[in-house]
C-alpha cells in the first residue's frame, strides 16, 4: 500500500492514495529515491493535472499485461533510469479523509526524457474506463480503515492532550482541532480518561487483518499496537512517578510549554497564552494533590530533588510580576507581532502581570510548601527499589526507554563491558600522545585535562574568555553544520529539506548545565534547534561529534525524516522512542568517525570520550535503580571512569529511569544491525540503502526495526 497525505501544506482538506499493485516495463530499474519527494510536490490542488491523467490511463489500459512485474509500497524506493518508460501503479484509490467518500482513481507516471528526477501522481477522476485496471477492492478497504484508525487516534489523543498539540506545532488549518488555549488534565480522571482512549484503540487495531494491508503500514500498525501496549502496561506504575521532579514534574513542563512551544503570530494566539496563564494554577493544584496523595503511599524523590524543585518554585514566586520570566516571554512574542499594535499589547502584558502576581505565584508558593512538607519524611536514596513494586517499575522502565525487554541485571553487565571495551581504545590514543600509566582511567583523564592547559595547546581546546566567546562558539558549530550538509549526499539517499538553527540556550535554562536539541513544529512556525549552554560549552574538540549527534545527521536528521515521509500518520510525532532515536545519533557519532569527519586525535578521543559517557550512564543507572547503589557510589564511580563526576547526571537518573540506557543499548542494536545485514550481502552491502531502511518508518521499536533490516538483507542477496 502506498499512502500519501498533503496536510502539511496549505490545502483545504487531505487526498490520501492507496496503491494496491504496480507494474514496471523497464527492463531493469535500480532503487534510490524517496517516494517522500512525491508528497512535497502537491503543494496546491491544481498540481494534481487530471486532464493529463486520463489520457495517460487510457493508453495504459490499452496495453497487455507486462511480463515484469513488482510489488511496492511507500517502504521501498524506486528509480528508473530507462527513457520515457512507464512507472504505475494499477490499483489506485483517492479518497477525502473526512469523508472515506472515492473521489479518483489513478496512475504514477514519469516526466519524459533522461533518469527520472520525481514522479507525478495523477489522478482520473472518476473514467470509467479505469474500473477493469483497479481490483483488489477488499485489501483498499482494509488500508483505507488502518489509516482511519490511526487518525482517529491522533484526533482523540490531541484533544485530551492539547499541550502535545502545541509541541508539535499544528498548522491551525491542518484538520485536527484542539484547544489552542487549553491544558492536558493532569488529575487522576485526565490519566483514566487517556487510557480508556488507549484501550478502545488497541482493540480496533489488533482487530485489523495484517495480510491485507500494506507493508509500511504492518510496521506502523505494529508501532502503535506495541506503543497503546506499553502505555497499559504502564497504568501499574503511576503513582510511581514522581510529582516533585525537577525535569519532568508540572512547573517545568508548564514553564516549556509557555516559553518554547506555544508561539504567538496573531490577536488569537496571544488570547490563548493568557487563557493558559489563567489555568496554571490549576495544574499547580493537581500537582498539589498528587504530591499529597503520593506522600501518604510514601513515594518521594530524594531529598536532593526535592531542594531543587523548592529552590526552582522560590525563585519562580519571589519575583516581581513584570520581572518574572513567562512575563518577558509573553512581552517578547507580542513584540513580533506586527498585526498587534503597542497599545493593545501593552493592555495584554498588564493582563499577564495581573495574573502571574495574583494568581500563579500563590498557586507555585501552594507547591512549594507541599514539596517542603514531603522533604521532612525523605531520604537520599536514588534508586526506584524503595518505591512500591520498584523492581518491576524499574524493568518497566527499561523496556520504555530502550524498547528491549532485556533484565535489568544483563543491562548493567552490558555496561560495564561497554566501559571497559572503550577505555581500552582511549588508552591507546592517550598513550599516543604521552599519557600512559596503569591506573584508573579517571587518574588518566585528569592529566589529559592538565595538559590542555599548556600555553601552545590551550587555543586547540579552549574559546579565550572576552566578550566576543559567545559569538565565537556559535559561528563555530554553525559552520559544522553547514560543512555536514554538504557531505550527506555520500551517505544518505534521502536529505530532509527542514534546517536546522544553532542558538544559547534560554538564560533561564544555563544553571541546568543542559545542551540539548528542540525539533521544528509541523506549522513551521519553530524551527528545528541546537541550544548550546553558553555557561558550560564543550570543549573544541567535542564540537563535531556534539554537532552531529544533536542535528545532522542525528536526532534533528532522524525527526525532520520522519515528519517529512510519515507526515500521513500524524501519531508518529506524538512519540519519541529513545532506543530508536538515541540510539541512531549515537550511531553516527561512530558513523562520523568511520568516514573521518573528525579533523585530528584529539576530536576522535573526544568522540571516544562521548561513547564512554554513555556507557557509564547505562552503569550508573542500572547500578542506581537495580544495584541499589548510594547517590556517593554513583559519583565515585563517575570519578574514576570518566575523570569527572556531576549531582546533575545522579539526580537525572534518580527521577528518570531507564532512560540514560537508551543511548549506548540503542547504538549497539543498530550497529549489530548493520553489520549482520553487510555479513548477508557482502559487496551488495549498500550503505545508502541500509540507512534508508532503518529511517523511512520513523521511530521504532528496535525489535521490529531488526526484523525490517532482516528482510531488506534477505530480498537484496
Amino acid at each position: 500500500m502506498l499512502a500519501f497525505c498533503v496536510t502539511r501544506y496549505k490545502v483545504n482538506f487531505c487526498w490520501e492514495t492507496v496503491v494496491t499493485s504496480a507494474r514496471i516495463d523497464a527492463p531493469s530499474a535500480s532503487f534510490g529515491i524517496n517516494y517522500g519527494k512525491i508528497v512535497r510536490r502537491f503543494q496546491k490542488v491544481s498540481d494534481l493535472r487530471p486532464c493529463c491523467a486520463r489520457k495517460y490511463a487510457r493508453k495504459i489500459a490499452a496495453k497487455r499485461p507486462l511480463e515484469k512485474q513488482i510489488r511496492f509500497d511507500e517502504t521501498d524506493t524506486l528509480d528508473v533510469t530507462t527513457n520515457g518508460k512507464v512507472v504505475r501503479a494499477e490499483s489506485c484509490i483517492v479518497v477525502r479523509r473526512d469523508s472515506r467518500k472515492t473521489l479518483a482513481r489513478g496512475t504514477l507516471w514519469p516526466n519524459q526524457g533522461g533518469i527520472v528526477k520525481q514522479l507525478v501522481l495523477a489522478l482520473l477522476f472518476l473514467v470509467p474506463a479505469m474500473s477493469p485496471v483497479l481490483g483488489q477492492q477488499t485489501s483498499a478497504t482494509d488500508s483505507i480503515r488502518v489509516e482511519s484508525l490511526f487518525d482517529g487516534y491522533v484526533r482523540e489523543y490531541l484533544k485530551l492532550n492539547p499541550e502535545e498539540a502545541s509541541q508539535l506545532g499544528l498548522p491551525k488549518n491542518s484538520g485536527y482541532e484542539f484547544d489552542r488555549g487549553g491544558l492536558d488534565d493532569g488529575s487522576a480522571a485526565g490519566i483514566r480518561s487517556n487510557m480508556q482512549l488507549a484501550q478502545k484503540y488497541l482493540q480496533e487495531l489488533e482487530g485489523i487483518d495484517i495480510g491485507k494491508v500494506g507493508k509500511s503500514q504492518i510496521v506502523d500498525l505494529k508501532t502503535l499496537i506495541w506503543l497503546l501496549q506499553l502505555q497499559l502496561e504502564g497504568q501499574a506504575f503511576i503513582d510511581n512517578l514522581y510529582a516533585i521532579d525537577h525535569l519532568t514534574g508540572a512547573f517545568p513542563k508548564m514553564i516549556n510549554l509557555m516559553t518554547e512551544y506555544h508561539t504567538i503570530a496573531d490577536m488569537q494566539d496571544a488570547r490563548d497564552y493568557l487563557r493558559r496563564l489563567e489555568q496554571f494554577p490549576k495544574r499547580m493544584r493537581e500537582a498539589v494533590d498528587r504530591v499529597k496523595a503520593q506522600e501518604k503511599k510514601g513515594i518521594r524523590p530524594p531529598v536532593y530533588v526535592i531542594d531543587r524543585v523548592v529552590a526552582d518554585l522560590d525563585g519562580f514566586g519571589k519575583a516581581e510580576p513584570i520581572a518574572n520570566l513567562l512575563y518577558a516571554d509573553f512581552r517578547a512574542k507580542l513584540d513580533g507581532v506586527k498585526s498587534i499594535n503597542p497599545t493593545t499589547a501593552e493592555r495584554l502584558c498588564r493582563e499577564s502581570a495581573a495574573t502571574i502576581g495574583q494568581k500563579i505565584s500563590p498557586a507555585c508558593s501552594e507547591l512549594e510548601a507541599a514539596c517542603a512538607e514531603s522533604r521532612q519524611h525523605a531520604d537520599s536514596t536514588p534508586g526506584v527499589w524503595k518505591l512500591p513494586d520498584g523492581d518491576k517499575y524499574y524493568q518497566y522502565s527499561l523496556k520504555s526507554y530502550t524498547t528491549s525487554s532485556l533484565p535489568a541485571q544483563q543491562v548493567f553487565d552490558l555496561g560495564k563491558q561497554e566501559v571497559k571495551r572503550l577505555q581500552n581504545q582511549a588508552r591507546i590514543l592517550l598513550d599516543s600522545i604521552g599519557i600512559k600509566g596503569d591506573t584508573t582511567f579517571g587518574v588518566l583523564m585528569q592529566a589529559y585535562w592538565l595538559m590542555q592547559e599548556k600555553p601552545e595547546l590551550r587555543d586547540k581546546f579552549q574559546y579565550p574568555d572576552g566578550p566576543e566567546r559567545d559569538q565565537m562558539i556559535l559561528s563555530d558549530y554553525r559552520a559544522i553544520v553547514d560543512k555536514t550538509w554538504a557531505r550527506l549526499p555520500q551517505l544518505f539517499a534521502y536529505i530532509p529539506k527542514t534546517k536546522v538553527g544553532v542558538e544559547p540556550v534560554p538564560a533561564y535554562k544555563q544553571a541546568g548545565g543542559l545542551t540539548y536539541y528542540e525539533p521544528a513544529s509541523l506549522d513551521g512556525r519553530r524551527k528545528g534547534t541546537f541550544y548550546i549552554n553558553m555557561e558550560h560549552p564543550p570543549g573544541k574538540p567535542g564540537m563535531a561529534s556534539l554537532t552531529y549527534h544533536e542535528t545532522i545527521p542525528g536526532h534533528h536528521f532522524q525527526i525532520a525524516t520522519q515528519q517529512e515521509l510519515t507526515q500521513n500518520r500524524l501519531f508518529k510525532n506524538l512519540y519519541f522512542l529513545s532506543g530508536f532515536g538515541e540510539g541512531w545519533a549515537m550511531y553516527v557519532e561512530d558513523l562520523a568517525a568511520e568516514q573521518g569527519w573528525l579533523p585530528d586525535i584529539y576530536s576522535r578521543f573526544a568522540e571516544i570520550n562521548s561513547q564512554l559517557f554513555r556507557a557509564v550512564r547505562i552503569v550508573l543507572d542500572a547500578g542506581i535503580h537495580q544495584q541499589r547503589w548510594t547517590r556517593e557510589q554513583a559519583l565515585a564511580y563517575m570519578a574514576d571512569n570518566l575523570g569527572w563526576s556531576s549531582e546533575n547526571e545522579i539526580d537525572r537518573y534518580s527521577v528518570w529511569p531507564g532512560q540514560a540506557c537508551a543511548y549506548t543499548m540503542g547504538k549497539l542494536r543498530i550497529m549489530a544491525m548493520r553489520e549482520n545485514a553487510r555479513k548477508v550481502l557482502g559487496s551488495k552491502f549498500d550503505l545508502k540503502a541500509f540507512h534508508m531502511v532503518v529511517l523511512q518508518n520513523g521511530s521504532i521499536p528496535l525489535d521490529l526495526l531488526e526484523k525490517l533490516v532482516d528482510d531488506y538483507a534477505a530480498r537484496s542477496k
